[in-house]
């Protein structure tokens, strides 16, 4: 009694983002609340939260998981000395994410924007070693592009008279906002070449990756370029560009996490691709179709960290999937729970992934704009999601691997099985309650029928080439150190992107602190300063030391005078 007492608040933060999300998928209007803070002439700078559907679905997701991820420290994070200060970055982290949902005036959604940038980096780093200062600054600069895009933005829009964006129709449109408002939030939903950090980010401790990876930071760029689908749409260079490198992002994150063995390591490049389906589906138009996929991943993609959690805690935080296994006997409810999330993304149906995923593909079928060569990238990166679903399955919770470390787990707490049941209702029926409702967006799909069945075979076409290639053909693409190398520095992504702008930067920061720092600025401050102060104390020195001595002289001289006169008088 004493337990559910302690959880009363965030049950209730439970219960309350699901009311929303129930009353956003009945809400119709559109709100806009303004408070007028500075006006000058033509400009004007107001405070500004809009509430719709969208809003309230979101900010309902945000508080459903938020309030799960919240119970789930209680256990994780019970041994932790600094308890109430990383629960205080968390809360701060998350409503960073609430006021850059709801508040559509880009000068004030920079503290939204800015706030998930500094926690995250904070939250990364907190474990306060090598590797998480360098995860942790590898996150934060490259989230700095997005900031200093974003504030391009706003010196675009001065024009406007006013910096309202979300689902605005601009007056006159400059060519290049749409392009700086997509790149602005692929470095924060991590698309190519912004990639390299969101695998990094997993050094945060694993609730906070759960957020991370499912309704908060990385999502915030795949908002903020939805949100401004109108601003978006008219660059058709823009939208080609989100296409293409959403695809090649969709494939090299599916490739990669086959190859992957750190648990956390093969759900963080399915948080990518799913990512990208996002951005694809934001590239052919579809921007409330993507913010349906962007819920229902939300959702399960949390649940799926959570599990990987439990996993990882009760085993000694062991993450290597080649030292976990045959799970279901001893951790059933985190096994239940990660096989719920990971049915739901490979999109089997009648899941959650699957009205969201599925509604994606048939889509993009019917468009004519679409090549050959864009549906084959598709539907290979979604057939990766099914393959390393798969592998999950057989390794950590079915097959019999190198050891079993039975005797180190420990019984599964209230607080983890919480999560997991609050988590669990909207993996299974967000979809199909949210997917009655995409009715209004009047998407009607018209598929041959052999179509539909190649989507509905998708992940079965996965879990039949992990079958495949593992027993009948015996072969194991994981045995070459040059294979795996190769997938598991995503393609070297990390080398031909973010390295070279590092070692740039270093290079430059010690050019600049040699020239400057050790440089002019020293010759002409402190040292400058030093040296000309010495030779003016030298030199005052030796006048002084010169002056007495000419003045003994002189008063000698004098002296001998005096009593040579009073001789002769």
């Amino acid at each position: 009694m004493k337990l559910m007492s302690g959880n009363f608040p965030l049950l209730v933060l439970i219960f309350s983002g699901y009311a929303s999300i129930f009353i956003g998928s009945m809400l119709s209007s559109c709100f806009l609340f303004e408070v007028p803070v500075w006006d000058s002439n033509c400009l004007s700078f107001s405070f500004s939260v809009l509430v719709d559907s969208v809003s309230m679905i979101f900010v309902g997701t945000v508080l459903v998981i938020s309030g799960s991820v919240g119970t789930y420290c209680k256990w994780y994070m019970a041994s932790e000395s600094y308890y109430n200060r990383f629960m205080g970055l968390v809360w701060l982290f998350v409503l960073s994410m609430i006021f850059m949902i709801l508040v559509p005036n880009l000068v004030m959604l920079l503290i939204g924007w800015d706030g998930l940038g500094l926690t995250s980096f904070l939250l990364v780093a907190y474990y306060q070693n090598n590797k998480s200062l360098s995860a942790a600054m590898l996150t934060a600069l490259t989230n700095r592009i997005g900031d200093v895009l974003v504030l391009v933005s706003i010196s675009i829009l001065l024009s406007e008279g006013g910096w309202l964006i979300y689902n605005y129709y601009p007056m006159q449109m400059w060519s290049g906002l749409g392009l700086v408002v997509v790149f602005a939030g692929m470095t924060k939903s991590a698309q190519m070449p912004f990639c390299a950090w969101l695998p990094a980010a997993m050094a945060a401790p694993t609730p906070v990756s759960s957020l991370v990876h499912s309704s908060t930071l990385v999502t915030a760029g795949v908002y903020l370029v939805l949100r401004s689908f109108y601003v978006v749409s008219p660059n058709p260079f823009a939208t080609q560009s989100l296409m293409v490198l959403s695809l090649f992002t969709l494939v090299l994150a599916g490739s990669s996490a086959v190859f992957a063995f750190d648990l956390k390591k093969v759900i963080a490049p399915s948080t990518l691709s799913q990512l990208s389906l996002m951005m694809f589906s934001i590239s052919i138009l579809l921007p409330l179709v993507a913010f349906f996929h962007l819920v229902t991943h939300a959702v399960f993609k949390a649940l799926l960290f959570l599990g990987a959690g439990g996993v990882i805690h009760s085993n000694q935080s062991i993450q290597d999937i080649r030292g976990l296994s045959s799970l279901w006997q001893s951790l059933p409810v985190s096994m239940g729970a990660m096989s719920v999330a990971i049915v739901s993304l490979s999109g089997a149906p009648f899941m959650s992934g699957f009205y969201s995923k599925d509604l994606i593909i048939e889509l993009s079928m019917m468009d004519s704009s679409m090549t050959y060569g864009c549906y084959i990238l598709e539907l290979l990166g979604l057939i990766f999601t099914s393959f390393y679903s798969a592998r999950i399955v057989f390794s950590v919770m079915l097959g019999s691997n190198y050891f079993n470390c039975s005797t180190l787990r420990v019984p599964e707490h209230l607080n983890m099985q919480i999560p997991f049941l609050s988590l669990y209702v909207g993996a299974i029926f967000l979809g199909v309650s949210l997917g009655s409702k995409m009715e209004k967006f009047s998407f009607v799909v018209l598929l041959e029928s052999y179509e539909s069945l190649s989507i509905f075979l998708i992940p079965f076409v996965g879990l039949a080439m992990w079958w495949g290639v593992l027993t009948k053909l015996g072969f194991n693409p994981w045995s070459s150190a040059k294979v795996l190398s190769f997938f598991l520095s995503m393609w070297f992504v990390e080398s031909l992107t973010s390295r070279p702008g590092k070692t740039l930067f270093f290079k430059g920061s010690q050019m600049v602190y040699q020239t400057l720092d050790q440089g002019w600025l020293e010759l002409l401050g402190p040292q400058g300063a030093y040296a000309g102060l010495g030779q003016i104390s030298q030199l005052n020195e030796i006048v002084q030391m010169n002056y007495f001595m000419y003045q003994m002289i002189a008063w000698g001289l004098l002296m001998a005078a005096g009593m040579s006169l009073i001789a002769f008088m």
